[in-house]
């Protein structure tokens, strides 16, 4: 339902991915952003998205728009932060927490921080407003759990480095399906290399788990990645390395495998939580109803509001 009077009619969202639409589906970031773009088109605000490669050469934005920059590993250019005609210049910090410097981020007005830990800290770097605001999910019932009896999943690409969850699982010989790039470089093979956004919430249904992984400084900083959100999502557990920040509505859905702990152990609670429906569905709701981006685009519009 469109917010009345909101001060906030049209926000762009500028994202890292680049403009080149045979690419463009490949990128995490776009789908993020697409899903918000939709939310806020729900509540009545319209927006345009803007892409690393192109975006200073867009037109001006109408008087009174708003810029919302998905903050993770591209940064725009200070000058142009700068010299941009928006009313409101917001960052939301979603990945890669160390990236942004202090003189970026005094840059924008407000600063939302995709994790409770990590916004003291912003806030004091930036000397700017901050509020918390977590990352989410579009695939509540989307995804529909069958029946106990699948396997192990992990969707990600090998990035030239280990990464020790699916490392655990598969010198443990337990059975994996990986969808992702460059698993043949140490010796794994992977069922599919890419796979559609939209398959994903069919995927995660037929999986015992899924495992998932953060880089160190999401980890070190509290920021939860939305693969977590996604998964719960769908009623299935999700096996990760860690879950900082995780709402505590969420928990019973989250299972922690740590380096050096047995891969058997995680399995069997896997087995058990996949098999709880009384556990999983409880989660899959209070993500639908608390962490889709349906919130967080109330959420946003709530913190714009500068009457």
């Amino acid at each position: 339902m469109p917010i009345p009077d909101h001060p906030v009619r049209h926000l762009d969202l500028l994202i890292a991915a680049p403009s080149d639409p045979q690419g463009l589906l490949r990128w995490g970031d776009y789908h993020f952003a697409r899903e918000l773009q939709l939310a806020l088109h729900r509540l009545g605000v319209s927006s345009r998205l803007l892409f690393r490669d192109s975006y200073r050469r867009q037109p001006e934005p109408a008087a009174g728009s708003g810029l919302l920059v998905l903050r993770g590993k591209f940064a725009p250019r200070n000058d142009w932060l700068a010299c941009s005609s928006y009313a409101h210049k917001v960052a939301w910090l979603i990945s890669w927490p160390l990236a942004p410097t202090p003189g970026e981020l005094a840059r924008y007005d407000l600063l939302l921080v995709a994790s409770l830990q990590d916004r003291a800290r912003i806030a004091a770097i930036s000397g700017r407003p901050t509020h918390t605001l977590l990352q989410a999910t579009a695939f509540g019932g989307r995804g529909r759990p069958q029946s106990v009896g699948g396997e192990l999943l992990f969707v990600g690409s090998y990035r030239g480095v280990e990464r020790p969850t699916v490392a655990d699982f598969t010198r443990a010989g337990l059975p994996l399906k990986l969808i992702g790039e460059g698993w043949d470089e140490v010796g794994l093979k992977a069922a599919a290399s890419t796979i559609a956004n939209h398959e994903l919430p069919r995927l995660y249904g037929q999986a015992l788990a899924v495992l998932n992984d953060h880089h160190g400084a999401m980890a070190d900083y509290g920021y939860l990645n939305n693969r977590v959100f996604d998964v719960l999502a769908c009623g299935v557990p999700v096996i990760t390395d860690a879950a900082p920040g995780c709402p505590k509505e969420l928990e019973a859905g989250v299972i922690r495998h740590r380096r050096g702990d047995d891969p058997a152990s995680t399995i069997r609670k896997a087995d058990k939580l996949r098999s709880d429906h009384r556990c999983l569905a409880p989660v899959a709701a209070a993500v639908r109803d608390r962490h889709s981006f349906d919130a967080r685009a109330v959420s946003l519009l709530e913190v714009l509001d500068v009457r």
